[in-house]
């Protein structure tokens, strides 16, 4: 009788401990991204206005394979896989641009990387703070240049390096003499994707 107690309180001991350390391992891991409920809120100067960008994973469907989102007023169906939009209410993102939310983990500095129409570089890594906490990223670069080879555009986007997910970016346009004519630059405020 006294080795039925005994075993119960070890069983009972277990599993408390189980449960208690059950939060802090999902926290670890955390969930795959995409996911239904995912969501990012971007705040960016715009032009030298203050945006607000919100973004949300509304559902998945298992037949496709996609999620739907909503960027802002914008509708998109992004294929999880390959993160290429498969329909499209945006007139930034069309029918087989990859979305910029978030990019594979598998990524090595030279690494190639598609970001809406236009292939970017991972150039390096830098640390950056998401909600006070720091975040290792990637660093990825384009730039579009005229036909003198001048450059017209660029754009730079730091991704998280575990789960691939966007954290901020800056773009900037420059007119012929290369001052700069259009600029956004923003980051990552809030989310539910834990680090």
């Amino acid at each position: 009788m006294k080795w039925r107690f005994v075993i119960l309180g070890v069983s009972v001991a277990a599993m408390l401990c189980v449960l208690a350390l059950a939060p802090a391992a999902r926290s670890l891991g955390g969930r795959p991204i995409p996911f239904v409920g995912m969501s990012m809120t971007y705040y960016a100067n715009r032009g030298g206005d203050f945006v607000s960008r919100p973004v949300v994973v509304l559902s998945y469907d298992a037949q496709s394979n996609t999620v739907l989102i909503r960027d802002g007023t914008d509708w998109l169906r992004v294929n999880v896989a390959t993160r290429e939009i498969t329909w499209s209410t945006s007139s930034l993102y069309k029918v087989g641009d990859a979305v910029e939310y978030w990019i594979p983990t598998n990524v090595r500095v030279g690494s190639l990387v598609k970001i809406i129409s236009d292939q970017a570089r991972v150039v390096g890594s830098a640390t950056l703070s998401v909600q006070g906490r720091n975040v290792l990223c990637w660093q990825l670069y384009i730039a579009w240049t005229d036909s003198s080879g001048k450059i017209v555009a660029e754009d730079t986007w730091y991704y998280e390096m575990t789960k691939g997910l966007w954290i901020a970016a800056s773009f900037v346009q420059y007119d012929s003499n290369g001052l700069p004519t259009f600029n956004w630059g923003g980051h990552l405020a809030s989310t539910n994707v834990p680090f």
